[in-house]
């Protein structure tokens, strides 16, 4: 299994709007793609900056979703990503 960690800067975008993008564009797009297998989305906190922890079948599958939102990347409307990292899960509880 492997995870995605997304940095977003949110620091243009309306809380309540974004949370709304977010949960439903955002998390329903993520979901259906191939491999997806659960998420954990963190609102911004006082540095602005909105996290997100997605987990994935595969190596190829996490690097896919990584591809599609990396750095200077924009998921939704005033919001960038600042850093997207590809890891090997070590362990879940």
């Amino acid at each position: 299994m492997h995870a995605v960690l997304i940095e977003v800067d949110v620091a243009g975008v309306d809380r309540d709007q974004g949370l709304a993008v977010l949960r439903e564009q955002i998390v329903p797009a993520i979901r259906a793609l191939p491999g997806f297998q659960s998420g954990s989305w963190l609102t911004g906190g006082t540095d602005n900056m909105g996290l997100s922890l997605t987990l994935w079948d595969s190596d190829d599958n996490a690097r896919a979703m990584a591809n599609r939102f990396g750095p200077g990347s924009s998921p939704s409307e005033s919001t960038s990503v600042a850093r997207c990292e590809v890891r090997e899960v070590a362990t879940t509880a």
